[in-house]
Formats: structure tokens, C-alpha cells, sequence
């Protein structure tokens, strides 16, 4: 008998489990307020639990008028960014809703963009209830630029790689074949200097017969500045069908990159504004057996990963 129960309670408690794992939404959020759980409980809950919680300004005001503390409202924030882009208005929704100014802060932190303000605004904003901290963090705010995540990069290599000779860490000369450019606002001109690294190296053995290079954008001058990047990676195989065959980097939790095509032999387009020569006409991606080489003037499409302060 005892046995029957054991196989039974082992069966039934995946379900239970999976019941128990239900998303919790801000309605679940308002309820458990109300019924008098602890705050710690059910920051616990917005934390661990699978979440189709909504983080819009205007949802959390509605939060906040169901009497959800802001503790638990910051929770719901960062557990579900808000999809909207930061603006003056929400600010003030916020603020008159009756968020503290410590609430309004962090959110302003959590949330960077690039605020619209002028005077009229600024005026706007104090009449309305915006505390001079929280205005004052606004402003320091709309004076900064970023590059957003998902912004895509084209370059083209100055320097060729050849996996013959090159290393895991090496870095390689490249320069802008656009200018870069944020909420229409050019940031660097055609031609910035950049830098790719290979950042992995290895043979897929030798029944397989192929070598694996990865890379990814690190670096671009801004205004006479690097400026690190998080890219998305490109690999090229050997063994490949074609020469402009692309691949996307599994690792690193990288999405969306692509090798771009091959400069058609244009003598120094791959003259990046601190380059001294030409690279050569009629470039092609050459493979054979073991060997990938990536020659200079060829195109590479890089998607950054997280949104990059700019000088």
C-alpha cells in the first residue's frame, strides 16, 4: 500500500508544481497586497516566479493606487522593463501619482534615455509637483547620448585575419563603412576607426575537418574616444559552400549577426581615418582544408548587446 502511495505522490507532484509555477500578473500582485501577506513574500513571488507582469508607467500608477507598496511596485519594474522610451510625462504621471522622489530617482537610473527638455518643460514639471532633485537628474540625463542594444554596426576590415597565424585576444583594424548615428544625430563619421577581435579560435576535429573563427566588434572612436562595445558575434567557417556564407555565434548569448558581402575591389575603401594604405583590390574570403581568412575590405555586420553611454 505504502508503495502505491509513494509511485502516486511521485507522479502527482509535477503537477502540483506545475501549478504552483503559475506567471503571476499585477493583478495577482494587487490581490496579494490586499489579503495581508508580508512585503518580503511577495517580493519573493515578483521575483521568482514566472512573470507576465506589465512594468509601463501607467501600470505601475495603477499599482500604486491599489495600494501596492513601492518597494513592490521597483520589483515589478525591473522584473518587466518597461517597452516604452522614457519621457518628461510619465516622469510627472509618476511624481503625481505619489511616488517618492527616492522611487523617482532609481527609476530614472534603471530607465536611461534621453529626455526632451527645455525650459517650458522644466517648468512644467515643477509646477506639477517634480521635486528639484529629480528635475535636476533629468537633466543630467537628457545631456547624455547612448547606443541603444540592437543597434547594428557595419565595418569593413582594414586588416585581414588569417586563422594560419591568428590568436584568441588578437585585434584588428576596421572603419566604419556608415556613419553611426543616434535619433538621427550623427555620432561618428564614415570611416571611424574601429577594432575587431578574435575572440575564439578552434578546430572542429579532424574527421570534421574544419576551422571555426569568431568575432566580434570591441571598439569605435567617438568624438576622438574609444568607446567599448558588447557586439554580437560573426563566425566563419571553413568548409564552407560559398565564401559569403554566414553564421551566426551560438555562444556568448549572441543573436543576429551576419558576414556582410565582399568589397568588389575598390583600391582603399578599407581606409579607416587612421590608416596609412590601401588593402588591396578584388578581396575574397579564401578557404581551404584547415585555413579561414578573412581579408581586409571585407564587410561585417555587428548588433550591439546592451545600450553604451557615449562621450
Amino acid at each position: 500500500m505504502k508503495l502505491i502511495i509513494c509511485f502516486a505522490t511521485a507522479l502527482l507532484l509535477p503537477l502540483y508544481a506545475a501549478q504552483a509555477q503559475v506567471a503571476v500578473t499585477n493583478e495577482d500582485v494587487v490581490k496579494l497586497a490586499k489579503s495581508g501577506l508580508s512585503e518580503e513574500f511577495i517580493l519573493e513571488m515578483v521575483q521568482k516566479q514566472p512573470s507576465k507582469l506589465a512594468g509601463e508607467p501607467s501600470k505601475l500608477i495603477e499599482l500604486k493606487q491599489a495600494g501596492v507598496s513601492e518597494r513592490v511596485i521597483a520589483a515589478v519594474s525591473q522584473r518587466a522593463p518597461s517597452s516604452l522610451p522614457l519621457s518628461p510625462r510619465q516622469i510627472r504621471d509618476l511624481s503625481a501619482a505619489g511616488f517618492q522622489q527616492s522611487f523617482l530617482l532609481d527609476y530614472l537610473k534603471r530607465n536611461p534615455g534621453r529626455l526632451a527638455l527645455d525650459t517650458p518643460t522644466i517648468i512644467e514639471l515643477k509646477k506639477a509637483g517634480v521635486s528639484e532633485p529629480v528635475l535636476a537628474a533629468m537633466v543630467s540625463q537628457a545631456s547624455k547620448r547612448s547606443l541603444p542594444s540592437g543597434s547594428e554596426i557595419a565595418v569593413r576590415m582594414i586588416d585581414s585575419i588569417d586563422s594560419r597565424t591568428a590568436a584568441e585576444g588578437d585585434e584588428f583594424r576596421a572603419s566604419l563603412i556608415l556613419p553611426l548615428a543616434v535619433d538621427g544625430e550623427e555620432i561618428a563619421p564614415k570611416g571611424a576607426d574601429a577594432k575587431v577581435r578574435l575572440v575564439s579560435e578552434k578546430e572542429a576535429g579532424k574527421l570534421a575537418g574544419r576551422t571555426e573563427l569568431s568575432v566580434a566588434l570591441v571598439s569605435v572612436m567617438v568624438n576622438g574616444q574609444k568607446v567599448e562595445l558588447s557586439t554580437s558575434n560573426v563566425r566563419q567557417e571553413s568548409g564552407s559552400q560559398t565564401a559569403k556564407t554566414a553564421k551566426t555565434a551560438a555562444g556568448v548569448g549572441v543573436l543576429g549577426a551576419i558576414i556582410g558581402a565582399i568589397a568588389g575591389g575598390g583600391k582603399g575603401a578599407a581606409i579607416g581615418a587612421g590608416a596609412g594604405a590601401a588593402a588591396g583590390a578584388g578581396a575574397q574570403v579564401f578557404m581551404k582544408g584547415q585555413r579561414v581568412f578573412i581579408p581586409s575590405e571585407t564587410a561585417l555586420y555587428f548588433t550591439t548587446q546592451e545600450a553604451t553611454a557615449l562621450p
